[in-house]
């Protein structure tokens, strides 16, 4: 049986990973060179371990303009922004950095995966890029179990169970009156 899936219907962190394999593999992708060297956010002290970042950013970057649409890069750089640590003082909120932010958006426009509309501000995505994003739900979805609780009737249980469960209780005849 063939099921139809959305991105909303997967959870994140899998359509995540499932996604930046497809854009690695893909081949369309231009990772900067200085992509080593740079940091994520000012308040960050290094940068990030993962060699293959750039493809999990992009991948999260489109699942939010597919879920949210209309978002821009300065929306983008409060959702990956974070607590600034400063020694003994408080901390602080500052944002994620915008240069990786903008290069990825732009290549996601490259793909036609996203792009800007007239007399809207943001980006949101276009039929190609959830055609895209849909089938790769829909490849994961399929090696995911579907709980239980789904499968239940609403009618409740059958007549067969409750006959089942009466015969299993014996009741004395001195017992019913008392």
């Amino acid at each position: 049986m063939s099921k139809s899936a959305t991105v909303k219907d997967v959870p994140a962190a899998p359509f995540i990973k499932a996604l930046a394999e497809h854009f690695k593999s893909g081949g369309q992708f231009d990772v900067p060179e200085y992509c080593r060297y740079i940091k994520t956010a000012s308040f960050k002290e290094l940068g990030p371990y993962d060699p293959d970042f750039y493809f999990v950013r992009a991948a999260s970057i489109a699942r939010k303009v597919y879920l949210e649409g209309g978002v821009g890069v300065g929306g983008l750089a409060k959702v990956y922004g974070g607590s600034a640590r400063k020694g003994t003082r408080k901390c602080h909120f500052q944002r994620g950095s915008r240069g990786i932010l903008r290069h990825i958006l732009r290549q996601l426009d490259d793909m036609k995966i996203v792009q800007k509309k007239k007399g809207q501000k943001g980006r949101f995505i276009t039929s190609t890029g959830q055609k895209t994003l849909d089938v790769i739900a829909k490849q994961l979805i399929s090696g995911f179990k579907r709980p239980e609780f789904y499968e239940m009737s609403l009618a409740g249980p059958s007549a067969e169970d409750v006959e089942e469960g009466v015969e299993g209780e014996e009741v004395e005849e001195g017992e019913e009156g008392e």
